[in-house]
């Protein structure tokens, strides 16, 4: 699931508002741009042609921008999926896997402890008793 439809879902009162006033502000926006295109088209169709194109390809870019955006954020690899991956080519032995897992494992709960509120709160304790 998306984030926009999970957002349309936990709050619909104010996607049903975005939608009707997002929809007029689209077409007024896209009126802008296009109006331009027509006037150049009506004084010269090679002008017109260029100017469409011009629209079109910058139109491209932008939707590339996004689905770049949006791919780059989620695209997260797990430690462990491709250690598992490493081994299951045969690029790694037993011991090597075990050994890079463990290691995995162990920043983990590193992590996890320093991110907890009760390290945060020995950390201050032990600052105050220096």
């Amino acid at each position: 699931m998306s984030d926009w439809s999970a957002w349309f879902r936990e709050t619909p009162l104010v996607a049903a508002i975005a939608i009707v006033f997002g929809g007029p502000i689209a077409i007024g926006a896209l009126a802008v741009l296009l109006v331009p295109v027509f006037i150049l088209a009506e004084a010269n169709a090679v002008l017109g042609f260029f100017a469409f194109f011009v629209l079109l390809v910058m139109s491209g870019f932008g939707i590339q921008q996004l689905r770049g955006s949006e791919s780059g954020s989620t695209d997260t690899i797990d430690p462990v999926t491709e250690l598992e991956h490493q081994y299951v080519r045969g690029e790694m032995d037993d011991a090597e896997f075990e050994r890079r897992l463990d290691k995995i494992v162990e920043t983990e709960a590193e992590i996890d402890r320093s991110s907890s509120p009760d390290s945060a709160r020995t950390r201050e304790v032990d600052t105050e008793r220096s």
